[in-house]
């Protein structure tokens, strides 16, 4: 079966495209290699050929292929495997948590959204992208794509994420405890997520950074989450377990707003604690200005 080459279900070629001029880097030395390789597009340029990418600018120009330019009036940059390139594991949270809102984008959409387009620029660059989110306890609820490179392995990536629904009952950390087992070599690790168990997903995150990865972490909120709606009496029904609560707004708003922020900047600074990266995106906000922010910015601290 060929797989879909299509991507509309996940993130649109705007979004995509808007992207391509940039890198997801490493940070911190990646089974041996030091993160300054991977700002390059060339990895390991003694060794085999492995595709051509449209040039971007800082590219160096013996690497250009000028008779292909000739042709098309296009600048493309020949890129070359190296043995031991970058694995990044991409592990998005598939909780129903991640459901909200309902009626228009939710977290999990945009949480999907990062996840194909840094991946997409992973495997662009000549590294490799792999996909976990699990669902429940069942070894059938498991969705794992092992990170490997190439455009053929990118359709199969974005195909799994695709499928992926946000209906699960296993929280995050539970994902992540399995991401320490399946990357036995050093690489990056990008958790999107919406944290709401932190206490216990952000102890994995930390055990993950101890264990020599670089991890990247995004945290997905809703705008609706930020402030409580004016007016009567509102029912909030926690989408995991089902328990219902029924208050008065305009009574809890200041302490909500008060709290959810709290929580926010508290998981911000745990994460820069570690000297980790942290994004937090809105899942109703477009997607490429908070990704160039960061991917630029990543960049620079280097």
């Amino acid at each position: 079966m060929r797989p879909p080459t299509h991507r509309h279900h996940v993130v649109s070629p705007a979004e995509l495209s808007a992207l391509r001029d940039l890198e997801l880097v490493t940070r911190t030395t990646v089974e041996g290699l030091r993160q300054g390789l991977h700002r390059s597009p060339f990895h390991g340029f003694s060794a085999e050929f492995s595709q051509y990418r449209h040039y971007r600018p800082g590219d160096d120009l013996k690497y250009v292929d000028w008779k292909a330019f000739a042709r098309t009036d296009r600048l493309y940059s020949r890129q070359f495997r190296e043995t031991t390139n970058l694995g990044a594991l991409f592990v998005v949270d598939a909780s129903l948590s991640m459901a909200f809102p309902a009626d228009s984008g939710s977290k999990f959409d945009r949480a999907r959204a990062a996840a194909a387009v840094l991946a997409t620029l992973v495997i662009d660059q000549g590294d490799a992208a792999g996909l976990l989110a699990m669902t429940g306890d069942e070894p059938s609820s498991v969705q794992y794509v092992p990170p490997r490179s190439g455009r053929h392995h990118l359709h199969l990536y974005l195909a799994e994420l695709a499928r992926l629904t946000a209906t699960g009952s296993t929280a995050v950390a539970a994902a992540l405890r399995r991401a320490a087992g399946v990357m036995r070599r050093r690489g990056l690790i990008v958790v999107v997520s919406d944290l709401y168990e932190d206490e216990e997903a952000l102890a994995e995150i930390r055990r993950l950074a101890r264990m020599g990865h670089d991890v990247v972490v995004i945290q997905v909120v809703s705008r609706a989450e930020l402030r409580l709606p004016a007016g009567g009496a509102l029912e909030l029904v926690d989408l995991e377990s089902g328990q219902r609560l029924i208050t008065s707004p305009d009574a809890i708003a200041e302490d909500y707003a008060r709290r959810i922020e709290a929580f926010l900047r508290g998981v911000k600074e745990t994460v820069e604690r570690e000297g980790l990266d942290y994004l937090r995106l809105l899942a109703d906000e477009p997607l490429e200005p908070a990704l160039r922010r960061f991917l630029i910015g990543r960049r620079g601290g280097h």
